[in-house]
């Protein structure tokens, strides 16, 4: 059970950096070049896809870390 939740860790932790890279750092760019006079028309559109994508990578860091955190303290004891 143990390699599994760490293997889970692994993909999850996969997905977030994922999902920051091609999703949240493409809108954070694209944000950083507005102005009042360029705001476009479905701005609030875009804020609510990052809030989305942003409580998803949120959420799946905080089970990678859950995951992780059962690998460590559920490993075998090594033997000497």
């Amino acid at each position: 059970m143990g390699f599994y939740s760490g293997l889970l860790s692994l993909v999850l932790i996969i997905v977030v950096l994922l999902v920051t890279l091609l999703v949240l750092v493409p809108i954070d760019n694209e944000i950083k070049e507005w102005t009042t006079s360029t705001l476009p028309d479905d701005w609030e559109d875009i804020r609510n896809k990052w809030k989305i994508f942003h409580a998803i990578r949120t959420f799946t860091s905080l089970a990678s870390f859950a995951c992780f955190s059962f690998f460590i303290l559920t490993g075998s004891p090594k033997t000497k």
